[in-house]
This record gives C-alpha cells, structure tokens and sequence, in this order.
C-alpha cells in the first residue's frame, strides 16, 4: 500500500515516519583555478540575512525576500529541504520555526519565503514587523528527503494551505530535470484569496503536459469553477496514482488538522511516529 510523506504546517518535507534533520555538505571548490562562492547558508550555524524585499501574496500570507551576503551565490541546497528561522523575543527567549524556499535552487543573491502569519504566530508576528534592511538568523539546509531525478515515474501532492509551500519546490524542480514522470496535485483552501502562487503553478501547467493541478476551495464565490468541499476518497481515488503503482510517490503537507482529514491520527508509540496509510 501506497504510504504518503507527510509534513507539518510549516512547510517542511518529512518522511510518513517523521525523519530527523540530516545536514546537507556544503563546502567551497575550485573549479579552473576559479574559487567558487562559498556557500551563503551553513547548517551548523545561524547566520543573519538582509530583508531586501516583502510584499503580499494573500491576506494573511507574505513572501519575504532576504538577500546572500554575496551577489554571485545561489542556494546550493538540495530538494526537499528547509531551513530554521530564529529571532530573540522580548523575553529573551530564542523563538525557532522551519520554513522552506519557493525560489529556485540557482537564484543568484537571494532567496524567497512565503509565510502565513497565524493567530499567536511569534514568528509570524515578528516577520510581519520586519522593515526593509533589517536582518533575521536563518540555518541550514536539511534534508527531509533524499530525491533522485527518475526514481519515480509518477507523482502525486496533496496539500492544504501554505503546504503548497515545500511542494512547490520541488514541483518546479520535477519540471525542470527533464524526466517527464505524471504529476497530480489536490490543493485545497478555503477561500479563492487564501490559494498561494496559483500563478506560478498555473505557469508550471502551461510549460509542463504532464502536470495536472486540482484546487478545491470549501468557501467558493459563486463563479468558482473549480472542486468544492473537503478532501475526499473520491477525489484521491480520481486524481492520484493508485496504491498499487510501485513506481510512484505521494506527498501530503498542511495543518494539523488537515493532516489527520488526509492522513489519519499520527502514531507517537512508534520511533520515529508514523502517520500512517492515507485514508
């Protein structure tokens, strides 16, 4: 039976068993006698990133853009990984949340987030404070899954809210290398304005064949055209690849609560917990 890799609410990719953070290598090398750029981020240390450049993505979601220390360096960061954001609270308490990159792994100067500021979000709340030329503490990357380009022939993402967030990365990163596997995603929200960087998916379906988005809403306007309700055996069965396909993978990411609706309660006697067969 088809087991999904789920995540939490943050964005962040983990195993169906909840893997632990693996630091990626990041080391400089020379090439042609040319030193190349060191790489901006380290996983074992936080360093601090210049927001350079904010703006609204939906009501209640930012994409924040914070600059590399150096012009000429990318990412350098491997699929299916995140990073820790860090600030100090009044209280002199560190305050920790993962986030994953939208941008795309060869993005020369910097890279992007796109974040929803939750109800009693400390993070959230002090990212939407944030002004244009100050900095946050960001470490990584970690790896959350390790990819490798035509292990599967078929794809299949689940996501709710900002769990588009991760899924993204690596949906335009499938497009890009080139090995055509079948991609579905089921993306549900509750309103049309809470669907995050639906032009950019929009944009990934018009370049690629292969992919099939699906957007659900359970608050349509009157003129949506799209799915409506929640998340259903039937809409699984309709639009993902089957539990008895060997060569295909399924992703599920969003809220808590969105989580156990696809995926059932998660495990915790286990080690790691598990979040068993979806539904």
């Amino acid at each position: 039976m088809m087991k999904a890799i789920a995540a939490g609410a943050a964005g962040v990719f983990t195993s169906a068993y909840y893997m632990g953070t693996e630091p990626s290598a990041a080391s400089s090398s020379v090439q042609c006698a040319k030193v190349m750029p060191e790489p901006p981020l380290s996983p074992s240390e936080f360093r601090p990133f210049q927001l350079i450049n904010v703006y609204d993505e939906s009501p209640d979601t930012k994409v924040f853009r914070f600059a590399f220390p150096d012009g000429n360096q990318d990412l350098n960061m491997q699929l299916c990984s995140c990073v820790a954001f860090r600030f100090t609270d009044k209280d002199g308490n560190e305050v920790i949340r993962p986030y994953t990159p939208i941008s795309r792994h060869d993005q020369k100067g910097y890279f992007e987030f796109c974040i929803k500021n939750y109800k009693d979000s400390k993070m959230g709340s002090h990212l939407w404070a944030l002004k244009i030329g100050q900095t946050i503490d960001i470490k990584g990357p970690f790896v959350k899954w390790n990819y490798k380009p035509g292990q599967y022939k078929t794809f299949g993402f689940i996501a709710g809210g900002t769990g588009i967030t991760p899924m993204f990365q690596f949906l335009r990163q499938l497009v890009k290398d080139k090995t055509e596997p079948e991609i579905s995603l089921i993306y549900a929200n509750r309103r049309k304005e809470d669907v995050l960087l639906g032009y950019e998916l929009n944009t990934l379906m018009k370049q690629y064949r292969n992919f099939s988005p699906y957007y659900l809403l359970s608050d349509p306007p009157a003129s949506w055209m799209g799915g409506i309700g929640h998340v259903s055996k039937e809409m699984l069965k309709a639009f993902m690849p089957p539990p008895s396909r060997k060569d295909g993978m399924l992703f599920v990411c969003g809220p808590p609560k969105f989580m156990e609706h696809v995926c059932g309660d998660k495990n915790f006697a286990t080690q790691p917990p598990s979040q068993g067969d979806l539904k």
